[in-house]
């Protein structure tokens, strides 16, 4: 007998791609799945990316940094209408709030940071980030090794699982526990130009055995980004001209102050944004 995970992560509202990744996930025999967190948000389907999951053997959901992000919007209702990522995120928060339903509000209030799973006698950790932090650059696959071994000072622990960074790693502790990230469903990562022209989905696969981990398979799953980019445009997903952007090249620009303050401007994006502020503060948001 053994155990076959599918572990996903950073899939952020990219459905097409989940779709290819479970698909191939379920012909590979995999009978579970954990999710590492950054499931939704960034793209246009996070609803359906979620309910995806939740329709399969998925044991395991974790709060990534957009869906604790999400959660402070909507629960605080305060940004910054200077800050011009501050404007992005909320524009993105109201499509998710008009798209996601109650059901999936709530449930994401209550995600968890962290979990642990045992499977045979060998002991997993599951994080999205640091196990107290997961935002920030610490784990970036260049950072000292002194971060990576933050993240499980459990002794007990043989594998510590983790996402975030959108890019495939394997490494140690100092105390000689396996370190691993199945990078990102949909929108995979590298610092190489030419590594990042390939934009397949990625994630990874275990078997687990009675005897150990007898499998460790990072896999790369091609799907088909128009499909993806034709049903955020019929769905009047905001900053299109950037979701093209990254599904077609990986250029992320949500830090791009520039050229978001631009985009806002000429929509009218931080107006629309403080009224979706302005809105939630007048009523109580299904949290």
């Amino acid at each position: 007998m053994n155990s076959r995970i599918a572990i996903v992560s950073d899939s952020h509202g990219n459905a097409t791609a989940l779709k290819a990744v479970i698909r191939d996930a379920l012909e590979q025999k995999a009978a579970e799945f954990w999710s590492l967190g950054d499931i939704g948000f960034g793209g246009a389907n996070s609803k359906e990316c979620f309910e995806l999951l939740a329709q399969q053997n998925t044991t395991q959901f974790l709060m990534g940094n957009w869906e604790a992000s999400y959660n402070e919007v909507l629960t605080k209702k305060v940004f910054n209408i200077n800050d011009p990522s501050d404007v992005y995120f909320v524009m993105l928060a109201k499509y998710e709030y008009e798209h996601l339903g109650s059901y999936w509000n709530q449930r994401l209030l209550k995600l968890p940071l962290t979990a642990q799973k045992q499977r045979y006698n060998r002991i997993f950790s599951l994080t999205h980030n640091l196990p107290t932090k997961n935002y920030g650059p610490a784990l970036q696959p260049t950072q000292p090794q002194a971060n990576f071994d933050q993240l499980t000072l459990d002794p007990k622990v043989d594998v510590a699982l983790y996402g975030h960074t959108h890019t495939p790693i394997w490494r140690y502790t100092q105390q000689g526990q396996l370190i691993l990230n199945p990078g990102s469903v949909g929108e995979i990562f590298f610092s190489r130009t030419r590594l990042m022209q390939n934009r397949s989905a990625s994630y990874l696969l275990l078997t687990v055995t009675a005897e150990g981990i007898t499998e460790v398979d990072f896999r790369r799953v091609p799907y088909d980004g128009e499909i993806e980019l034709k049903k955020a445009a019929a769905q009047n997903f905001p900053y299109m001209e950037l979701y093209q952007k990254n599904v077609q090249t990986g250029k992320i620009e949500t830090h791009n102050q520039p050229l978001l303050k631009k985009i806002n401007e000429e929509l009218g994006y931080r107006r629309v944004a403080q009224e979706f502020i302005t809105s939630l503060q007048s009523i109580q948001v299904d949290h």
